[in-house]
């Protein structure tokens, strides 16, 4: 097997796994107004099983980043895999006062599953030769499988519910035995510590102008107005009668959207500096966003989703490349639990604010807090882009 086919194979297999993993942890929002309705729990009370999804599944990186540092094997990426599948067990939750407790024990299970893939999932991607496929590439790729994975979960999880019940969440183990089997026999090698640059090929990683800390802060916001909309569009539209099936295929267009717009942009960033990229794409999609969210309860509105998606979402794995090579920071793998991790664990402590917001000025009220997370990301960079300019 020659170099270049040996780097697809093992770049597919990342991120077939990366689209499973992240599909599972997906599936929930899909399925959250049904837990609300059997459980009778309040809207409230859901995001913080959303948000203790997110805060253990991201949170827990920062942790797992720092963990096997001279590993050569993805270990960590299998065992999160089977972990993933703990969400196929909330159909055994029996209804009753210790339900609670059951639910976030699931969630937990799934989210730490969820945490140990992405660190060396990511080394594994940095390990794969840069002559094969470019870093900039290779690393939309990966992250893009993740975003069309969320993206597709709460559609998968609404569809298999209305067609099979809870149980039918079982059908999720046959995918994760065959990726289990296809990983170990596809050589995956772990990268230990900025790879490209060890061998004097960081010029095929692009540069930023501002700090790590600062594109992590960017890339907080970003991830918090993603989250919002994916994490609660289903209940939302739940709340004008669609069905389970719509609201997750709506979520998936965005996420979908979000995913195919940061492929198109690695590649414009070849001629555009990417931080005037993420600023372009916001300034035209957070109008379209917000049109979005008033004529929602218009069938014709999800027209609208995917676009938006495509405009506010595309930067987050595009600043994940400049992570790997801004000023300042950790090593590695800790840069990239915290890039990855780190900031959509923040996103999901956020969505449970606005979760509480929902309970006390309504779900309706409560989702424009999207957009507005967009907007303080173009106030931001231009204000660090400004103050650079005027030091520099």
């Amino acid at each position: 097997m020659n170099r270049r086919t040996l780097a697809i194979w093992q770049l597919s297999m990342l991120t077939a796994i990366h689209f499973t993993v992240d599909m599972l942890s997906g599936m929930l929002p899909g399925f959250l107004p049904r837990l609300l309705e059997k459980y009778t729990l309040s809207i409230g009370t859901g995001t913080l099983l959303l948000t203790l999804c997110a805060f253990s599944s991201n949170g827990v990186q920062l942790w797992a980043g720092t963990l096997r540092k001279t590993a050569t094997r993805p270990l960590l990426v299998q065992v999160g895999l089977v972990l993933g599948c703990a969400i196929c067990l909330v159909g055994l939750v029996p209804a009753g006062p210790g339900a609670m407790w059951l639910l976030t024990l699931i969630v937990l299970v799934l989210g730490v599953g969820v945490a140990l893939v992405h660190p060396e999932g990511l080394r594994g991607v940095c390990a794969i030769d840069p002559g094969t496929v470019t870093p900039a590439v290779a690393t939309s790729i990966f992250m893009l499988s993740g975003f069309l994975g969320y993206a597709t979960g709460p559609l998968l999880g609404g569809v298999l519910l209305e067609c099979f019940g809870f149980h039918g969440l079982y059908l999720m183990l046959i995918p994760v035995a065959f990726l289990l089997v296809g990983v170990s026999r596809a050589r995956v090698r772990l990268a230990k510590d900025r790879p490209q640059a060890a061998r004097g090929k960081a010029a095929a990683i692009p540069h930023s102008t501002l700090t790590f800390w600062e594109l992590f802060v960017v890339a907080t916001l970003i991830n918090t107005g993603c989250v919002i909309i994916q994490g609660l569009l289903p209940t939302y539209l739940n709340l004008f009668g669609f069905s389970l099936g719509f609201g997750g295929l709506s979520a998936m267009l965005f996420g979908a959207g979000a995913g195919l717009g940061a492929l198109g942009t690695s590649f414009l960033i070849k001629k555009f500096e990417t931080i005037r990229c993420i600023q372009l794409e916001i300034l035209a999609g957070v109008p379209l966003l917000i049109l979005y969210l008033c004529a929602a309860p218009s069938g014709w509105a999800a027209a609208l989703i995917p676009l938006a998606g495509v405009l506010v979402g595309a930067g987050f794995p595009q600043l994940v490349v400049l992570a790997r090579t801004a000023p300042g920071g950790p090593a590695l793998g800790t840069r990239m639990g915290l890039v990855v991790g780190g900031t959509w664990g923040i996103a999901g402590l956020l969505l449970l604010l606005v979760g509480v917001a929902a309970d006390r000025f309504g779900l309706r009220a409560a989702m424009f807090t999207s957009p507005f997370s967009f907007l303080c990301v173009l106030l931001m960079t231009r204000f660090l882009q400004m103050k650079k300019h005027r030091n520099g």
